[in-house]
């Protein structure tokens, strides 16, 4: 039931990423509180953004918060790098 839950709210976080006029940029705040949103609880991960890089160090809780982040990440207005240095935990 809990992975069922996170996958649904993975898929809303992503949603709302890409859901935006493509013109719309995002900022660097909202890039990371929406990636963050998609990893939900459970993991230590932090998001880095500088320009149109990514990065996400830390510990993912399984691989659907992984996969997840990113998703979340690499759909993004104008990210065109994901840099992943987090690991799964379980």
């Amino acid at each position: 039931m809990k992975t069922s839950i996170k996958t649904f709210a993975a898929a809303i976080a992503m949603s709302a990423l890409v859901a935006g006029p493509a013109s719309a940029m995002i900022s660097k705040d909202e890039l990371n509180s929406d990636i963050l949103s998609a990893i939900g609880s459970g993991s230590n991960v932090t998001v880095s953004v500088i320009g149109d890089t990514v990065t996400l160090q830390g510990y993912f809780a399984d691989a659907v918060a992984r996969n997840s982040a990113l998703q979340a990440a690499l759909n993004a207005e104008g990210v065109e790098q994901v840099i992943n240095h987090a690991v799964q935990s379980n």
